[in-house]
């Protein structure tokens, strides 16, 4: 995922409808009656709402599995709807919705045996036909999904959303209730970490079909996840309830209710946690504690004791245009990458979370081994500019970095210029940018035409080395990814043989053979590795971010009962 397009509400619904002013279930009218005498339904009414999580999101656009991309919308719908898998604590697919799934000997066809005591909320059962509904609605063009690729593996699905092909034809189908049989175009060994993404839910076909547009509103919805949506007032808050119908309920927390803030909102959030008004200031991805509220929390022995920091799944990079000449050398590209002192800028400079980046893949990612890469240093970076016919940074022409318009990019930018021209004689032309604007000069001509050096950065889609060696630096994947126009043969075949092998060792050991391939090379310059901070009251437990996209799975949560 392109860092920074989680900021943006790329294919957001809107046109649901406005939800309810009133939750569900409340009267229009109603007669005055005497408060009942407290007994110990009361008194278990009460402890229920001490059971309550109270956390801020920013309004999500859309509870659509289809077409949830940013953060507010897929942190509520992974509530409210799961799939046939889930990633477990050691980052390995594992059954969820499914029983368990075999693989052909061809590598082309799973097979996922469903659990039977998987229920929609409304009481029905879930079946193979709800998933096999769901991913033909995902990948139809009308449905105009922003994550339809991810269904390209399935046979059909490219040539369905690209050339109208019948949605029928894609490769899936239920062989009974329980069984469900997906035929691949090709092997691919992590097609069961892609059925843990939420875009691969399975959907109530009759609540869709009868309410349409407004099939997300309270009253209408229809879900197999642990909680279920109670109420969803605009502008103000989201109330989640545990789902009765969901295995093992009883051990979920009653209720959470997701207040909802305006995106620049961080100082307002903060006020209201400090004030005991919110449990946690959440998940670390929507909003950050201001810096100077950050020194004083951990300046303060008892706020510090709330402080919760996760590193993320994702690197800030910059991208290199190996169109220009001057940029083919991959010791020019190098010595860009050793002079730069990560920990100083991270701390001094971008006033931000995050751990310096000498590898361009991040921790997690099988096949890395950050000991392979060139680490800081001066000395080595000015021996190899010399190499390549650049001492002291003579005749090598003036470059340009290409940022979207930010304080904390302007800062960046600001520490290369001064950095390159201090340690290697060159200079640097800042080129900020509107965020429409940078993000149109990207995928045009001007930026392999004209540019050097462009903000670039990745977060994790899901924890796969495919998700990174492949996706991003194979060269047929470059032309939609940064565009940057590097291209090295063995290392395009080597990730493409490791896509299509599934013995685990074998795989690993292809992504090693990649990973130092990128370390020679060094196609791009890796800046920081992305890590969030947050805020968790200390009756709060289980309220843990993943590393990818900082998502925290309420079902996890528990709290004491008594604040």
């Amino acid at each position: 995922m392109l860092a920074g397009l989680l900021a943006a509400c790329r294919g957001g619904d809107t046109t649901q409808g406005e939800p309810p002013a009133t939750p569900v279930g409340a009267a229009a009218t109603a007669t005055p009656v005497p408060p009942p005498t407290p007994n110990l339904a009361a008194t278990a009414t009460a402890k229920a709402q001490l059971q309550s999580l109270r956390m801020p999101t920013t309004e999500p656009p859309t509870l659509d599995p289809a077409l949830a991309t940013d953060h507010a919308s897929v942190q509520v719908a992974i509530q409210l709807f799961e799939g046939l898998t889930e990633i477990d604590e050691a980052g390995q697919p594992a059954p969820l919705g499914a029983d368990k799934w075999e693989v052909a000997d061809d590598g082309r066809t799973y097979t996922f045996t469903l659990k039977g005591d998987r229920m929609w909320s409304d009481g029905t059962p879930v079946t193979a036909n709800d998933y096999v509904w769901a991913w033909l609605r995902a990948i139809d063009p009308r449905t105009a999904s922003d994550y339809a690729a991810l269904f390209y593996p399935i046979k059909n699905g490219a040539r369905i959303h690209n050339e109208r092909l019948d949605a029928a034809l894609l490769g899936v189908t239920a062989r009974d209730a329980r069984t469900l049989v997906v035929n691949l175009e090709e092997p691919l060994a992590h097609f069961p970490r892609l059925t843990a993404l939420v875009t691969f839910v399975p959907l109530k076909k009759e609540a869709l079909e009868r309410f349409g547009d407004r099939w997300t509103r309270p009253e209408n919805i229809v879900t197999n996840g642990p909680f279920r949506l109670l109420e969803w007032v605009h502008d103000k808050q989201l109330v989640l309830e545990r789902n009765l119908t969901y295995p093992g309920f009883e051990r979920l927390m009653p209720r959470a209710t997701l207040k909802i803030f305006p995106d620049d909102a961080a100082g307002q959030v903060l006020g209201q946690f400090e004030s005991g008004q919110l449990d946690v200031f959440g998940t670390g991805a929507r909003f950050e504690i201001p810096p100077g509220d950050a020194e004083r929390i951990l300046g303060d022995a008892a706020a510090r004791l709330t402080v919760r920091t996760a590193p993320q799944s994702g690197t800030l990079f910059l991208a290199v245009n190996h169109r220009k000449p001057h940029l083919q050398d991959n010791r020019v590209r190098k010595a860009l990458g050793q002079v730069i002192e990560r920990e100083k800028l991270l701390k001094e400079f971008l006033h931000r979370l995050g751990t310096p980046a000498i590898a361009l893949v991040p921790d997690g990612i099988v096949g890395r081994d950050e000991s392979r890469w060139p680490g800081e240093d001066v000395d080595a970076a000015r021996a190899a500019f010399a190499d390549a016919g650049f001492p002291d940074g003579k005749d090598f022409p003036p470059l340009s970095f290409a940022f979207n318009v930010s304080p904390q990019w302007q800062q960046l930018g600001e520490y290369l210029r001064q950095r390159y021209q201090d340690t290697l004689g060159i200079e640097l032309k800042l080129e900020p940018m509107e965020w429409t604007s940078f993000m149109r000069w990207r995928r045009v001509e001007d930026w392999p035409k004209d540019g050097d050096l462009v903000r670039g950065g990745w977060l994790s889609d899901y924890e796969d080395p495919y998700n990174w060696y492949n996706l991003i630096w194979d060269s047929r994947e470059d032309p939609s990814s940064f565009n940057a126009g590097w291209k090295h043969d063995a290392y395009d075949e080597v990730v493409r043989e490791a896509a299509l092998t599934f013995e685990r060792a074998e795989r690993a050991a292809l992504y090693g053979k990649a990973d130092e391939v990128l370390a020679s090379e060094y196609p791009a310059i890796p800046i920081f590795h992305y890590a969030s901070r947050t805020l968790v009251d200390r009756h709060v437990h289980g309220f843990d971010p993943e590393r990818v996209l900082s998502l925290v799975r309420l079902k996890r949560v528990r709290l004491d009962e008594e604040r």
